[in-house]
């Protein structure tokens, strides 16, 4: 069942005023009005949440089946807002339409700290955790991330299940014109509510079918209300362990929900299928006991998303895209390790829409080093 909400835009001064009216109540109430069956209800933050959470780790006893993870890396980019070839060539002639980014090339600093606490109950371990991760880009300050995630993980030797609720308060995609709004480059951000659950079963020792379902909700800002909506993704995999090295498969179905159809639907379908070949760990020095390992690893994915709208500019619409990484482990000790990756994501546009076509497809080329510490 599709879900509409309304969403108020200024197109004369009643609906001026209603907006501003709404933006002030939101602040009062600690959030900002979402429209959903013609009923406002307020966006709430979730980290005085995620605060008891850490206060409870904190309180927890100290011993040995704390586990704490520090992570430092960087991310180098190259076309940092995912941009068309078209837009690169307006960014090169200074076009005003995009004037706010400062690179198309971008270094991205991040940090990520992981709190897990592992006890057990009968036949069962039991480990919540929680995740909190930074990142900021150098040129363009406006791309930044602080997100947290917490998660609940019960094991037992054929099977495992998890549970994670994760908060991202600020995904900033680019800038656009409000075209029914106040006619400037505004930015085109959103908050984001995942959740998600997994399911591992080993049928056989070296084969484990693994099942996960993903719920999001997207609140974008005030200027950009009418794309609102939640994504349901259900996903089905496979993962063979051989002598050498572990082969993963996975097919997820996903579905895009804009709860306003007004004036644009961005609503899609969408199936994805992935791979992954990962080698086990290797010793840099056979001759050594307490030789570095390392680990090789590749993986390709291919989505295929298909859009529902009945407006101009997404009737018909398919995208095609394609992620290609290749990365390598080196396992310094038990509490040291380094990774180095590359990515290459690329986007196709099968349209009828001229604009649509010269606008959305892009290629990006991805380099990210990160050291991490277990305490």
């Amino acid at each position: 069942m599709r879900i509409h909400k309304r969403t108020f835009r200024p197109k004369d001064k009643v609906e001026i005023d209603m907006k501003k009216e709404g933006r002030e109540k939101a602040k009062a109430a600690g959030g900002r009005p979402v429209y959903r069956n013609g009923q406002v209800r307020f966006l709430r933050r979730f980290m005085p949440i995620i605060m008891i959470m850490m206060f409870g780790f904190f309180n927890l006893p100290l011993c040995a089946q704390m586990d704490v993870s520090v992570s430092m890396g960087a991310c180098y980019s190259d076309n940092v807002f995912r941009l068309s070839d078209y837009d690169l060539q307006r960014f090169e002639e200074r076009h005003p339409n995009l004037e706010y980014v400062k690179t198309t090339d971008d270094l991205s600093i991040k940090a990520k700290v992981d709190l897990a606490y592992a006890f057990g109950y009968k036949w069962y371990k039991i480990e919540p955790s929680l995740t909190a991760s930074f990142s900021q880009n150098l040129s363009n300050t406006e791309k930044w991330n602080r997100d947290v995630m917490a998660r609940l993980a019960i094991v037992r030797y054929y099977w495992d299940a998890k549970l994670l609720y994760g908060y991202y308060p600020h995904v900033y995609v680019r800038d656009y014109v409000d075209t029914d709004g106040t006619g400037k480059l505004e930015h085109f951000s959103y908050e984001r509510n995942l959740y998600r659950a997994d399911l591992n079963v080993k049928p056989l020792k070296n084969t484990t079918v693994r099942a996960n379902f993903r719920y999001e909700e997207l609140f974008y800002n005030s200027y950009w209300m009418e794309y609102d909506g939640d994504a349901k993704t259900a996903g089905l995999g496979l993962r063979q362990n051989f002598p050498v090295f572990v082969l993963d498969a996975m097919y997820e179905y996903r579905i895009f929900d804009n709860w306003d159809k007004d004036p644009e639907d961005s609503s899609y379908e969408s199936n994805k299928y992935s791979g992954t070949l990962r080698l086990k760990d290797s010793p840099l020095d056979s001759s050594k006991k307490d030789s570095p390992k390392w680990s090789p690893s590749l993986s390709l994915s291919f989505e295929e998303r298909f859009y529902g709208g009945t407006d101009p500019k997404n009737a018909y619409r398919v995208d095609k895209i394609y992620t290609t990484q290749a990365g390598i482990r080196f396992k310094i000790n038990k509490q040291f390790n380094f990774t180095l990756d590359y990515s290459h994501h690329l986007r196709n546009i099968d349209s009828p829409n001229a604009s649509v076509r010269r606008l959305k497809p892009y290629s990006e080329n991805q380099i990210e080093a990160v050291v991490n510490y277990n305490l």
